[in-house]
């Protein structure tokens, strides 16, 4: 089970947002010595079922690491008091994935634990028959169900072994982006119904089609796109920050013919953006928050870029490379 780096946010950053990470951490260095006197102290600053939710989230992706030795000894987590996985203070998403259900239920959220498949390795072990590889939960918020992932919002394994690195990107992941990255066969929140998405489309979809996403690609749009590829090769977005512009219209495929292609971008962010080809640099027409522009493209590496205001320099959005 892989686990990657990704930076974002579910809850408006601001003054509210502020507010809620200062009492996590003042709440955190504080010595409350058990751990149900600590959850209540924690969501004491919360005023709806969101900010309790992300409360828990943030508390979890702290304090646990991914440690596989340790879920090796652990095994299954639900045959441990909190108190005990708390003061391990690691293991496995099952893990994770467990500590958040039972935090939340005490915090009186509706809370469902999944288990199922995600992107980035192949099944490991079966439930009910049921390929699986990742354990995650889903919380209803505003009679809405979304996807919670504690695991990979708490960081990622690479070479040197677990790195620790919040994101809030899978905290309230909506169904049309889980779809892009989760898959359960039992189809527990119903939004593989709603999209036609079975196993083997889900297999069909690039790694980093959820990073796409996240900077305003059109989920629906990358789905359509896998189905009509034998092997879809994504746009590169550049690991920009979620919530800088959203693609109105845009090729999803990385690789383009030599025909008219349309970019549709809305960005309060950036103040000017271009199409780049070698030394050509095109200025998307601007109006309003949306940039437009039709071209036909030449052979080469294709990039639109971004600048932002008072600054100098342009940064990649979006990258092709045009055959």
């Amino acid at each position: 089970m892989l686990i990657f780096p990704l930076a974002s946010h579910a809850l408006e950053e601001g003054s509210r947002h502020q507010q809620l990470n200062a009492h996590f951490q003042q709440t955190l260095a504080k010595r409350i010595p058990h751990l149900e006197s600590r959850l209540h102290a924690l969501l004491s600053a919360a005023s709806n079922d969101e900010e309790k939710a992300w409360l828990i989230y943030r508390w979890v992706t702290h304090h646990f690491k991914h440690d596989a030795r340790l879920a090796r000894r652990i095994g299954d987590p639900s045959q441990y008091p909190l108190e005990t996985l708390h003061k391990l203070g690691g293991g496995s998403c099952a893990v994770y994935a467990n500590v958040t259900h039972r935090l939340m239920n005490m915090a009186g959220l509706e809370v469902k634990t999944i288990y199922g498949l995600v992107k980035g390795g192949p099944a490991t072990a079966m439930r009910m028959g049921k390929p699986v590889n990742h354990v995650w939960n889903a919380v209803k918020i505003n009679g809405v169900w979304n996807v919670v992932d504690a695991t990979w919002g708490a960081g990622y394994v690479g070479q040197q072994g677990f790195r620790s690195e919040h994101s809030d990107l899978f905290f309230l992941l909506p169904a049309e982006k889980a779809m892009l990255s989760h898959y359960d066969q039992a189809d527990e929140l119903g939004y593989q119904q709603v999209f036609s998405l079975d196993q083997t489309l889900f297999s069909k979809l690039p790694e980093d089609a959820l990073y796409a996403a996240a900077v305003g690609m059109d989920p629906q749009l990358i789905l359509d796109a896998a189905r009509r590829a034998s092997r879809l090769i994504l746009v590169s977005t550049f690991d920009s920050t979620p919530g800088v512009l959203r693609v109105m219209s845009a090729p999803v495929n990385g690789v383009l013919e030599r025909v008219k292609q349309h970019f549709v971008i809305e960005s309060a962010v950036f103040e000017e953006m271009m199409l780049v080809q070698g030394r050509s640099w095109v200025p998307l027409k601007k109006s309003s928050k949306v940039y437009s522009l039709t071209v036909v493209p030449d052979q080469g590496e294709l990039l639109l870029m971004g600048r932002r205001p008072k600054q100098h320099e342009f940064e990649a959005l979006l990258g092709y490379r045009v055959k």
